[in-house]
């Protein structure tokens, strides 16, 4: 009998968890093989894409037998683009499977005993679809003219969407506009086959609080034609600002270049949380479901107690959180190594007269450790790091400094568990508590409180 997977194979598996890329896991001789748009506890007859060392990929031939909660995507995008990954799950059944993620990495990467937790179930979100407030869409060149579009999952291939479901729709509408802006204008967008254009990017952004759009246009070169098509983008309606971001580099895949100039209307839309307001620039970093944010926010706010009087917010961004809590504390301190975040929170921090906050610009685990030289003592850190988590040095910090309570704000279970598992050597995990700011995506927010042996 056949052991060995080959390449090309058909095989029978039942589906029996999803990965954290939202893709169905089922077992072939124990050996795990990972399937898109398939999810526990289906059967399906897949066909071996890929072998690697332990595991194999595969495509789904047919769904031998479906599971209840599977449903018909919504968007007619879905399966090539590669934004969302699990339209084709009814929304509870998807809140009940990334819960099941988020404890497996619990189990796989930490020694806790999660009976010994409060370990809170997902809440459903009041919006599954246009709930994106920001939307980073790159452009390419079409015979009938720009389009906008998603990259196909793990490929530089982009897909025309001039339409996004989980968009709020006047991101839609504005993109389709600046589209046709450009075209009038004759801005071609870059191609970095030939080298020629030079628009890569549209970047729009709305504010959920005040209605006002921020439209950037990234491009490798300034072009004379961009102002006055700055100042016809502005014309459309509830646009405020268009700026322009150079990224020159065509192998650089970030987004945005390293500055950013307002070629029309204003530096700065405001956006607000509760009576926290923030003035954002092109480049300020700012949660996309400004709605689950404030949930995460005031979850975060309820944990802390009268006895907390000093806050240190590592990885703050352009301050949201720290001015969101600032109220309640003496004295709040915040870092990031972003320079652009850091002015962002300072004018966030005049724009709140929150007086009784500082801003730091440099690495979070260096700063802690000035601050700590400073005789500067903090009874709580909070801490929102990007998926790739917290670094060694910043764990060691921390373990030979331990801070009375700490608050974990995750978006990545693997990274976070692995952390929690370091940390648990001198903290106790108390709680844990998810959030869906994505819905319809396996992308899970999580808060973890810790609190020092």
């Amino acid at each position: 009998m056949q052991t060995e997977l080959t390449k090309n194979q058909e095989v029978l598996i039942t589906i029996k968890k999803i990965g954290i890329n939202g893709e169905g896991i089922g077992y072939y001789k124990r050996q795990a093989v990972f399937v898109d748009g398939v999810f526990p506890p289906e059967e399906v007859v897949v066909r071996i894409r890929e072998l690697h060392r332990g595991y194999a990929v595969a495509d789904a031939v047919r769904v031998k037998k479906r599971a209840y909660y599977r449903t018909r995507p919504f968007c007619k995008h879905y399966g090539v683009c590669g934004g969302c990954q699990l339209q084709h799950i009814k929304y509870d059944e998807q809140l009940r499977l990334k819960e099941d993620l988020l404890r497996q990495a619990f189990e796989r990467y930490t020694k806790v005993d999660l009976k010994r937790v409060t370990f809170s179930p997902f809440h459903p979100v009041t919006n599954v679809r246009d709930y994106r407030h920001k939307a980073q869409m790159p452009v390419r060149n079409t015979e009938q003219g720009l389009v906008t579009g998603l990259y196909q999952k793990q490929s530089n291939d982009l897909v025309d969407i001039l339409t996004c479901p989980v968009h709020d729709m006047r991101i839609n509408e504005v993109n389709r506009r600046v589209l046709e802006l450009c075209d009038e204008h004759d801005i071609r967008a870059f191609d970095p086959t030939n080298m020629k254009g030079m628009l890569r990017y549209i970047v729009t952004r709305v504010s959920a609080a005040t209605g006002e759009i921020q439209v950037t246009l990234v491009v490798t070169i300034f072009n004379h034609a961009l102002k006055p098509l700055a100042k016809k983008i502005v014309d459309i309606p509830d646009v405020v600002s268009c700026a322009i971001s150079k990224n020159h580099d065509a192998k650089n895949h970030e987004v945005f270049g390293d500055t950013f100039e307002v070629l029309g209307g204003n530096p700065l839309i405001t956006e607000a949380i509760g009576e926290t307001r923030y003035a954002l620039n092109p480049k300020a970093f700012f949660q996309l479901n400004p709605e689950e944010t404030a949930k995460l926010y005031a979850y975060v706010d309820s944990l802390f107690d009268d006895n907390d009087k000093t806050l240190l917010d590592l990885f703050t961004g352009s301050g949201a959180l720290a001015l969101y809590v600032a109220k309640r504390f003496k004295r709040v301190v915040g870092v990031d190594a972003d320079k652009s975040s850091i002015d962002s929170a300072n004018v966030n921090r005049k724009l709140n007269k929150a007086s009784n906050t500082v801003f730091y610009h440099g690495d979070a685990a260096e700063t802690m450790k000035k601050l700590d030289q400073k005789g500067l003592r903090f009874d709580v850190v909070v801490f929102d790091p990007p998926r790739s988590g917290l670094d060694d040095a910043l764990i060691d910090r921390l373990l030979r400094n331990p801070i009375k309570k700490l608050i974990y704000v995750s978006c990545n279970p693997s990274t976070l568990a692995k952390n929690v598992h370091k940390l648990s050597r001198k903290y106790t995990v108390k709680s844990v508590m998810p959030f869906d700011m994505f819905p319809q995506t396996s992308h899970i927010e999580s808060v973890v409180l810790l609190q020092a042996k």
